[in-house]
């Protein structure tokens, strides 16, 4: 406390400018907030020795241990026990505070840039974090995301497992009558563990309860869940089933609409979805039609009338008319779209009962392409799915899946919890600030008796009642 204020004091004497001033005292706060981090955490291992078995965890001896945090590297002393019943050696206070072998950066830390990273690359993120915490790299950046998006898809493949292999019924709890899903995939570029240079699509569900109006012309998904990942239509649509019944009563829903691109894998999800009912996705449906017709023809018009009519003859008539007027690569473009037509006319829905759905291409912008479609990106298909499964969870608002960050069972057995659950620790502490204030102190009489934090601080915190402390 008194080091602070003396490099307080020493800011406030020094400083010429706001922006002088700001940055000597957040330097003195961060220092006075490293050393306190660092006691505290000395204090917690402390008590856990006092409180431990002692018939079955030996003290060995003391180590250090140093974690990046949002204030800087904190370097502490913790205690080293062998557990006599398994032979093992450990750190009660790791165990505790749940700080894994190899961890090295905190978990508010590591909170804020896994944000970071979902939003710029690793070496950006790595740059702006050097502005306030130094000894974050890149790579510890990556290998965090790597964790944490290893332990979702662990999470959905054990979801995925109790529906669709134990016969489970997911725990979801809000009850819709109708459901609107919506599937597209995003193909990014990649290498493979040799180097090579290929594509790889990534897969992106979202579904919500409907739209409603927030602001003229503007609208917002209700309920609005997605799931992405990298990996086969059929293990990827049963994970995004598990996933959404964990929100979703399943048994309640009576319908769905499913929206698509026409892809095989994205319309897989009809035979998992309750009631599902196709609609290819206008914005796919419209993309298709120009790329085979000019719209100032005849045939094109003629065409959009047939869809919106649901003629399937007449629109299958004019196209191969089309087709055996044309050559080369226009011959084939309307072949193509007459057998994507053909094949998606399950989907082409004009009834007034069809929902409104569009929004897959904007979910795909927001939530993959601004952070995946950067110029000169490439990934492996692990970092890919990990990075997408993160995006998931914050677009979710959801809390990552990491069980007890690594914590086993027997390490858990192994923590005192009488140690922190005292009813007298309240009163230790009062009686122990009381003794503090009551406590003499030598700067009072000192040499820097007329400095203004005597004066103005210290002075009047001797004054104050214990509950202050």
């Amino acid at each position: 406390f008194l080091q602070l204020m003396a490099d307080l004091q020493s800011a406030i004497s020094n400083s010429r400018s706001f922006a002088e001033l700001e940055e000597g005292v957040e330097k003195a706060v961060k220092v006075s907030a490293r050393s306190l981090l660092s006691q505290a955490l000395e204090a917690v291992d402390e008590q856990l020795m006092h409180s431990r078995d002692k018939k079955r965890l030996e003290l060995v001896n003391r180590k250090q241990r140093t974690i990046v945090t949002t204030v800087g590297e904190v370097t502490f002393w913790r205690r080293y026990y062998r557990d006599r019943q398994t032979g093992q050696g450990c750190c009660l206070l790791d165990e505790h505070l749940g700080l894994t072998p190899r961890q090295r950066v905190s978990p508010r830390l590591r909170e804020k840039a896994v944000a970071l990273a979902v939003e710029m690359p690793y070496h950006r993120v790595e740059k702006v974090l050097q502005e306030f915490v130094p000894g974050v790299s890149a790579m510890t950046i990556w290998q965090e995301v790597q964790q944490i998006g290893a332990a979702e898809r662990q999470w959905a493949e054990s979801w995925r497992e109790a529906v669709f292999e134990q016969g489970q019924t997911p725990p979801g709890q809000r009850r819709v009558d109708e459901l609107h899903v919506e599937a597209d995939g995003m193909v990014v570029r990649a290498r493979d563990p040799q180097g090579r240079r290929r594509h790889i699509e990534v897969k992106l569900a979202v579904a919500y309860e409907g739209k409603r109006e927030v602001a003229k012309g503007r609208r917002e998904l209700m309920g609005r869940r997605i799931a992405a990942g990298v990996s086969e239509g059929q293990e990827f649509w049963e994970q995004t089933v598990a996933q959404f019944g964990h929100a979703w009563d399943w048994s309640g829903v009576n319908g769905c609409w499913l929206g698509t691109d026409g892809a095989a894998w994205a319309k897989q999800g009809l035979d998992m979805l309750p009631g599902a009912k196709h609609r290819l996705d206008p914005y796919h449906l419209r993309k298709a039609l120009l790329q085979a017709l000019r719209p100032e023809d005849a045939a094109y018009r003629e065409v959009c009338e047939g869809l919106e009519a649901g003629e399937w003859e007449r629109i299958d008539r004019v196209l191969m008319n089309v087709e055996r007027r044309s050559r080369g690569p226009v011959k084939e473009r309307v072949r193509q779209l007459r057998g994507y037509l053909y094949h998606n006319w399950d989907g082409i829905v004009t009834s007034e009962a069809a929902a409104s759905l569009g929004t897959i291409e904007g979910q795909v912008f927001h939530h993959l392409a601004r952070r995946m479609k950067r110029h000169g990106a490439r990934w492996s298909a692990s970092g890919a799915d990990h990075l997408v499964r993160v995006m998931a969870v914050r677009a979710n608002r959801e809390a990552y899946h990491l069980a007890d960050n690594g914590t086993k069972k027997e390490e858990q057995a192994r923590v005192p919890k009488q140690a922190f659950a005292s009813g007298n620790m309240a009163e230790r502490k009062r009686q122990a600030a009381e003794s503090w204030l009551q406590v003499h102190l030598p700067a009072l009489d000192g040499p820097h008796a007329g400095r203004p934090w005597v004066k103005y601080v210290l002075r009047e915190l001797v004054r104050s009642p214990f509950t202050v402390a």
